[in-house]
């Protein structure tokens, strides 16, 4: 038995479980940010002396904060350890919350709230997935990479349930203020570990095998990994941003792969059905169920099918998982706009077909759930390389939330202008095409290391890093 074999057999696995699910605890803020204007909304359209303009605005500029955060990551990271960026959090979360609960009938307090929520989930956004992908093996790095999306499905739950029981019709501040307390749930992040390569990359070599050896057992044998980790710093270092280096077709396909399935995840429309979910199943139909029954619905799927890809993802790859979730998402879009074409030239088949809408959503939402959603984020973690991971993955966040934040705005207009049927035919066809993007150009990097990963690119940091390890 080799070397190498014993140290996969002692591998513990179970501290790298609970790393990944505190620091994706953030996913769990974001969330409740998410699903809170899907209640709230109908409240200020009801009762708040406020212009469309203004209620528009409450729901998408949480988009805009995001992006802002994400943009802000390159620059606090160099400053600011990881896990102390994430525990910082709690400070911004608790005056963005404050702020909305405060905020009465005042809709620029609501709008200065949410901006600054939504700073802290871009700077989520980036920061965990990279986090995650520091410190899991490759054995089940993408299953871990995929707790960040459960627990933002998690908090739009928590959302979307606190909503259902308050059932308040006149007011949000009891709901606001139930949804705020979410960001105590960011303290765990406090006691987590900086990662091994973190540790390394400040030429601290004890306390990145102390790092290794918690989230791998004190029976591992550190030092062929922390060997392997130190040639992904000093390729980091180099951080030579020449032509030659974005020329390269490997690194371009990775660069593509993470930005297009980050847009496809915005694009499709899921973020926008949640803002408005309530709205969406009130205007729709929901059959036998009322529009807040109907977000617990999907609130459950959601959570179930995500589950479900968490074990499906080492197994069958991700870009399996990505092709037919986008496609089959493409086809629950069709059969909704077909209900809708149906309607507009017989009321009548609302009441025939009354289960249609319900159960083309929730199953939009279940395939959304079993691909792309959750596995989008796991190509921020390890499909870039290491020189140029967090500027491209802020790139790509800054991106996805301005895409976001784009239809948001306009959801309401264009929904009136256009029509329901066209809108779902659009969205299809653009699931389609992102469903052959994944199958085409989307790098697939499961079971493999961040230092394989970084073999393939045959970079010229990355020759300069092996002619250094030789030398060394």
């Amino acid at each position: 038995m080799t070397s190498a074999s014993i140290n996969v057999t002692e591998i513990r696995k179970l501290n790298q479980y609970l790393g990944a699910f505190v620091a994706s605890l953030g996913g769990f803020a974001l969330g409740v940010s998410l699903g809170w204007n899907s209640s709230a909304i109908v409240v200020f359209k009801n009762h708040l002396d406020a212009s469309a303009t203004e209620i528009g605005l409450i729901g998408g500029l949480l988009n805009a904060g995001a992006c802002l955060g994400a943009i802000l990551v390159p620059f606090l990271l160099g400053k600011i350890p990881p896990t102390t960026l994430m525990f910082s959090m709690i400070h911004v979360l608790a005056v963005g919350w404050i702020l909305i609960c405060i905020a009465d009938h005042k809709a620029i307090l609501f709008i200065i709230g949410r901006v600054i929520c939504g700073i802290s989930s871009g700077i989520f956004c980036v920061i965990v997935p990279i986090y995650i992908a520091e410190i899991a093996c490759k054995e089940i790095r993408g299953r871990l990479l995929t707790i960040f999306h459960l627990l933002i499905n998690c908090g739009v739950m928590y959302a979307f349930s606190m909503a259902h029981i308050l059932e308040e019709h006149e007011t949000v501040w009891r709901y606001s203020s139930i949804c705020g307390i979410a960001c105590l749930s960011i303290a765990p992040t406090k006691l987590l570990p900086e990662t091994p390569l973190y540790h390394l990359s400040r030429n601290d070599e004890s306390n990145a095998e102390k790092s290794l050896k918690w989230y791998r057992g004190d029976t591992y044998d550190v030092q062929h990994e922390i060997s392997e980790m130190k040639r992904l710093v000093l390729a980091e270092r180099s951080r030579k941003w020449s032509l030659k280096v974005i020329r390269n077709r490997r690194v371009l396909r990775s660069i593509a792969s993470c930005i297009g399935v980050i847009v496809g995840q915005h694009v499709c429309g899921v973020n926008m059905m949640i803002f408005y979910a309530l709205t969406l199943f009130e205007t729709t139909g929901s059959g036998e169920l009322t529009g807040s029954e109907q977000t617990l619905v999907v609130g459950v799927v959601q959570i179930l099918a995500t589950l479900l890809v968490t074990f499906l993802v080492d197994i069958l790859g991700r870009r399996i998982l990505l092709t037919l979730s986008t496609m089959l998402m493409g086809v629950f879009l069709i059969l909704l706009g077909w209900f809708f074409s149906l309607r507009e030239a017989d009321p009548e088949y609302d009441d025939i077909y009354f289960w249609m809408p319900p159960a083309w959503i929730i199953l939009f939402f279940a395939a959304f759930n079993l691909g792309l959603g959750p596995i989008a984020w796991t190509f921020l973690g390890d499909t870039l390389p290491i020189e140029l991971r967090t500027p491209v993955t802020s790139f790509a966040v800054t991106l996805g939330w301005l895409i976001s934040l784009m239809a948001t705005l306009t959801f309401e207009e264009i929904f009136i202008s256009v029509g329901g049927t066209k809108i779902m035919w659009l969205s299809a066809a653009g699931c389609w095409l992102v469903a052959l993007f994944c199958a085409i150009l989307v790098m697939d990097v499961t079971g493999k290391s961040l230092v394989e990963v970084q073999q393939r690119f045959a970079t010229e940091s990355q020759g300069e890093t092996e002619r250094n390890s030789e030398e060394t």
